[in-house]
């Protein structure tokens, strides 16, 4: 067979099964060919040039920035979400939260045992956004105290609600995500309704979690899970940039109190480490240390942030 021959049977090939959307084996019935050579022809039209195929990226689409972004700290993916630089911080919450849903109802599996980091505003609004019909996951535990020390039960209600739209058993951390003293934290973790649910800890398959800063969100100050002005100090001192399940890290990840001086009962950072999936929802420009010191740790998985921030995650 002449190599002009060939071509042209390459290329009516292609044209039928691209431009006409014709399936292969209609092509093989219509040409005398087996499906087998259809299919053989269609690969070599990508090999030899004969084919083309381009992704067209919608502007609001940053492909180039997560590539950037997984690449710089080897996570998994990364997620941005397009918002206007002016936006305010519920709309950016609301798009970071859209963005985590999809994610979940595209990603979960019935059988993942799924952890929620229940005091963020931002996995509230992905909460708000999760949308599911068959979806079932194996339960959803609660990873940090929800209880506020003025009875305020938002984080314990996320979590039910969470479980319920998953259908599936909810596992409640019945405590204080601060206790007041290191003796009062052992005794609770000492109790069989909190021991219970943190040796659960190491079965989760995916851990929804925020990442805070120093200056206590206003989810915390009106629960009253946050430190007082002298351990935020303390911190400060330490060289803490952020936390995730009130645990903080410095600018390398590096935790900057010691197990017996943390008074937070929640998901350890060395757990959050170990957890298969981490997904962490934080936008901001004033996140930006916190979420680096979070990706430098090693903390995270995924990441699902805004466009302005992801930009300076990839700057020095």
């Amino acid at each position: 067979m002449a190599k002009q021959d060939e071509q042209r049977l390459l290329v009516k090939i292609a044209t039928l099964y691209y431009l006409e959307g014709r399936k292969q084996s209609e092509i093989a019935q219509s040409l005398s060919l087996s499906q087998s050579f259809v299919s053989r022809a269609i690969t070599r039209c990508q090999k030899e040039g004969l084919v083309k195929i381009s992704v067209v990226q919608p502007s609001n689409i940053f492909l180039n920035i997560e590539k950037g972004i997984e690449e710089r700290y080897g996570i998994k993916q990364a997620i941005v979400v397009d918002v206007a630089e002016e936006a305010s911080d519920a709309v950016l919450k609301r798009a970071i939260g859209s963005a985590a849903a999809h994610y979940m109802e595209t990603r979960l599996r019935p059988n993942d045992l799924v952890g929620v980091s229940s005091w963020s505003s931002t996995i509230r609004a992905m909460v708000d956004e999760v949308h599911t019909q068959n979806l079932k996951a194996n339960g959803v535990i609660q990873l940090l105290g929800g209880v506020g020390p003025n009875g305020n039960v938002q984080a314990t209600i996320l979590t039910q609600t969470l479980a319920q739209q998953l259908n599936c058993k909810a596992w409640l951390l019945p405590a204080q995500s601060i206790e007041g003293s290191m003796d009062e934290k052992a005794r609770l973790m000492a109790s069989s309704d909190v021991a219970e649910v943190i040796a659960h800890f190491d079965d989760v398959d995916v851990a929804i979690v925020g990442i805070g800063i120093l200056e206590p969100s206003q989810l915390l100050k009106t629960s009253g899970n946050y430190y007082q002005e002298e351990m935020l100090a303390r911190l400060a001192e330490r060289g803490a940039v952020g936390d995730i399940c009130l645990h903080y890290f410095d600018r390398h990840g590096a935790p900057v109190l010691s197990d017996d001086e943390d008074p937070v009962i929640g998901m350890a950072l060395d757990k959050v480490k170990k957890c298969p999936n981490v997904v962490a929802l934080a936008g901001g420009r004033d996140k930006v240390a916190a979420i680096k010191g979070a990706l430098n740790g090693g903390y995270i998985d995924v990441l699902i942030t805004d466009y302005h921030t992801s930009r300076m995650l990839v700057t020095d």
